[in-house]
């Protein structure tokens, strides 16, 4: 819980400074600590907004080998064609695990990576051996939360075909994540957060945005569509402010809860859907202690 201030000095950006060949794209990717891998998926527009804020937690990179990487057509990770579907987006975490020489990890995701990893589970399920949820934006159903997320996309998607770029990109945040989200990320982000969002707003909105739309999973079909399901340890995370500021997160934490057996839940307080950066240091410690709990060795 924020209980304290979030200060590391002056910048605490984390640089990713290595690269590896995928299909059609070369990422980018960071290395920090040791310990049991770790990889993490970020989400839509701001790529440092899940391995940034967990430096406020020393615990978890001081134990444990967290990798992060700049998905394809984000801050410098290149795309070599106009799409990418989510199976492809899958298929690139597990060719960054095979250029690593990693044989199973952790996986920590957040809202469009945390589709990305949702995927990856039903993929290649033997290469996660645990993996932490932060409410994964997988497709509405409920009535109200359709109409929602259509109205967020619709209206930044007005202000991004007039050019306004970076203005598209706070209307859709701002409409799922509510008002706080913007200055949380601001002040838990790297300096020049705003300006690597500008650059990439194009990929959230022509990528992105089409990949999930076209995406064939249904939590209501999830039965007829998956032959198995993911068995490994899986954690549901959502904020407790998140269903405040746009309806849908519920109706996701529902179906996970209901449909995976083993998935344990946690709360995050004074946070909704950008909990990561509006409360890093209890996202920090549920992963964690969940980790901690389902160790791979």
């Amino acid at each position: 819980m924020v209980d304290h201030a979030l200060y590391l000095g002056r910048e605490w950006n984390v640089e990713h400074d290595r690269r590896a060949k995928v299909d059609n794209a070369e990422l980018r990717y960071a290395v920090l600590g040791n310990g049991e891998p770790v990889l993490c998926i970020h989400g839509t527009s701001v790529a440092d907004s899940l391995i940034t804020p967990m430096k406020f937690f020393p615990p978890l990179l001081d134990e444990y080998q967290l990798i992060s990487y700049y998905r394809a057509g984000y801050n410098g990770s290149t795309l070599d064609k106009d799409s990418l579907s989510i199976e492809e987006g899958a298929d690139h975490v597990r060719q960054l695990l095979d250029h690593l020489g990693i044989d199973k990890a952790h996986i920590l995701a957040f809202s469009f990576g945390g589709v990305i990893a949702f995927q990856f589970l039903l993929s290649y399920p033997e290469r996660a051996h645990s993996a932490v949820l932060l409410e994964p934006y997988l497709p509405r159903e409920e009535p109200a939360a359709v109409q929602a997320n259509i109205d967020a996309y619709v209206n930044a998607m007005k202000l991004f075909e007039n050019g306004d770029k970076l203005g598209a990109a706070f209307q859709y945040m701002e409409a799922v994540c509510g008002p706080r989200f913007l200055g949380a990320v601001e002040m838990t982000g790297p300096l020049d957060v705003w300006q690597r969002v500008e650059q990439c707003v194009d990929t959230t909105f022509q990528v992105d945005f089409p990949a999930v739309a076209s995406w064939g999973f249904k939590m209501s079909q999830a039965d007829q569509l998956v032959d198995r399901k993911p068995g490994m340890p899986v954690l549901a995370a959502m904020g407790l402010d998140s269903e405040a500021a746009m309806p849908g997160f519920r109706e996701t934490q529902r179906f996970l809860m209901s449909w995976l057996p083993q998935a344990e839940r946690c709360g995050i307080p004074f946070a909704t859907h950008g909990m990561q950066s509006m409360n890093p240091v209890a996202v920090a410690e549920a992963a964690y202690t969940f980790f901690k709990k389902h160790p791979i060795g």
